[in-house]
């Protein structure tokens, strides 16, 4: 007999033999029991999950000759024709490349018929997302009406994508993702049968990866139990796997917390040298600073962990970007560890330096704008001179106005967090920013993303503003990616859940996107203007 891979040859036979399901499994086990079977069932979750597994389980189970309990027996003439795939009743169909309507009409004319050998004809459809309008279409009227003998099982990984009108006939299972802790088990009970043995450390490790699937889990240990000879160690793992050393990253990591960037440096380059990814490395750095981040109660130590943590998170981003990922990566590391940029960023840890954490970057930005304008207008005030007998100016009460507007520019500027341009917000409607309250706990919001994981938001909330009002709460932006990442769906439902959660504020969020094309000139004409000055003849 050829060789069967091991998710295959360790795929359940049986409803408890399906990991980490126990709530799905005993209302299957129930109806089989009781014999009111529906009509239609949907399983959804991520891959490598159970549902394929589950739906072959349940249609041995309602076909059985001799059940056991809601389980089938696996022994009897119908189930062994089933696990053979010698029935003709039993139909496992890939949506993603029978997805026409004309698939879907073959099925419509075989439920007229009688079955052969069997009590239920099941039809598994695998991937149903993947059909067609036309198909879903075509596939909705039997699925509403089907005759008595007929039992649909339809499975998918994004259960958005099915119409609702599908979604309204079917009884709904979710698969999620397996705890760590369930995989470990079961790759206990693979290697044990395999008879391998194996270093706890390692079987941990292979269920991280798998991010709780259980297909994936199997895929790692089997490819690592070919290449071994004797013991699965943890070492091994990483080695075949192609993962960066735990030492290393936490190396790193202590290096950044400690400033010490040549030392970050020297184990950079050994990740390197081993032709790591440094978009994993990057990815793991996040990872670990998160996990200190939600030890800390130290605020100083948590809002330069969060820093750390929104600086890597855009590190990765630029790294899609670059032909040139090590000195991108090397030089956002030295950045974290100099203490003049961390200063910029965010409070000091070692020093105690207390300073604002909100927008500091875009504040140094409009800092060297303001110093720029200031030196253009003490250029135009040599320029009014030179212009006095040309056109009288009162150059005092000029001087006087000038510097009334640029202070109330410096702080504008300095509201970080509190500043809203009113003048410049797009894609708004029948919102008036202008009776709009600014959101003062814009620091706790932001920070509330980090805590819960969702470090991608949070970026993307870097350099945003917020107001609202009794209906609304308004989010502006001026990156026109955070807006794109911010204005989806998923998005605004997190908003509003962190909202919900953790400030009381039930609103509709509005995410508006402001174009940033304020410059330094466009400020001096404005003074310029306010000011009625005519500076046509100004070089």
């Amino acid at each position: 007999m050829s060789y069967i891979a091991l998710y295959r040859k360790y795929r359940p036979l049986t409803f408890d033999g399906i990991v980490g399901r126990e709530n799905i499994t005993k209302i299957l086990k129930n109806q089989i029991k009781s014999g009111k079977i529906s009509h239609a069932y949907l399983f959804s979750g991520t891959r490598g999950t159970g549902k394929t597994s589950a739906a072959k389980v349940f249609a041995r189970a309602i076909n059985c000759l001799h059940p056991v309990d809601g389980e089938p027996c696996n022994e009897c003439e119908v189930c062994k024709n089933i696990l053979e795939g010698n029935t003709t009743d039993v139909v496992e169909m890939d949506a993603a490349s029978n997805n026409s309507v004309e698939n879907i009409r073959q099925i419509r004319q075989e439920v007229m018929y009688a079955t052969v050998d069997v009590k239920y004809r099941v039809y598994i459809i695998d991937e149903v997302h993947m059909l067609t309008i036309s198909a879903f279409n075509a596939l909705l009227k039997t699925l509403e009406e089907p005759p008595e003998n007929v039992v649909f099982i339809l499975a998918t990984t994004e259960q958005h994508k099915i119409p609702v009108t599908i979604l309204s006939r079917c009884l709904r299972f979710e698969f999620n993702r397996l705890s760590d802790e369930d995989i470990v088990g079961r790759l206990k009970y693979v290697l044990e049968n395999e008879k391998v043995d194996y270093e706890e450390k390692a079987l941990n490790y292979i269920a991280k990866l798998a991010d709780g699937a259980m297909r994936d889990a199997l895929s790692i240990l089997e490819r690592c139990i070919t290449e071994i000879d004797g013991k699965l160690m943890y070492d091994d793992v990483l080695q075949i796997v192609g993962a960066i050393d735990s030492t290393i990253i936490q190396n790193i990591v202590d290096s950044i917390y400690k400033k010490d960037s040549i030392e970050a440096l020297k184990n950079i380059d050994i990740v390197i040298n081993k032709g790591k990814d440094l978009r994993q490395l990057s990815s793991s750095l996040a990872e670990e600073f998160l996990n200190i981040l939600i030890s800390k109660e130290n605020s100083e130590e948590k809002d330069r962990i969060t820093s750390i943590i929104d600086r890597l998170s855009k590190l990765d981003n630029d790294l899609k970007q670059t032909s040139r990922p090590s000195i991108v990566f090397k030089s956002a590391i030295v950045e974290l560890c100099s203490s003049n940029n961390l200063n910029a960023i965010t409070s000091s840890i070692d020093n105690n330096i207390n300073t604002s954490t909100v927008n500091n970057q875009e504040i140094l930005s409009l800092n060297k704008k303001i110093t720029l304008l200031e030196n253009n207008i003490k250029n135009l005030n040599d320029k009014i001179k030179e212009l006095e007998n040309k056109k009288p100016i009162n150059t005092n009460n000029l001087a006087s106005n000038i510097n009334v507007n640029l202070e109330k520019q410096r702080v504008e500027t300095k509201n970080n967090s509190s500043y809203i341009n009113k003048n410049k917000l797009e894609n708004v409607e029948n919102i008036d920013i202008e009776d709009m309250t600014p959101f003062s706990e814009l620091d706790d919001f932001k920070r509330k993303f980090i805590e819960n994981g969702k470090i991608k938001l949070y970026s993307a909330l870097a350099g945003a503003t917020a107001c609202f009002n009794n209906e609304t709460f308004c989010i502006i932006t001026k990156n026109s990616f955070a807006y794109s990442m911010l204005k989806t769906e998923d998005s605004i439902d997190t908003i509003k859940s962190i909202l919900s959660t953790y400030f009381n504020i039930n609103k509709n969020v509005v995410i508006n996107y402001e174009e940033n094309n304020d410059n330094t000139v466009n400020k001096a004409e404005k003074l310029f203007k306010d000011n009625n000055i005519d500076y046509t003849d100004i070089d």
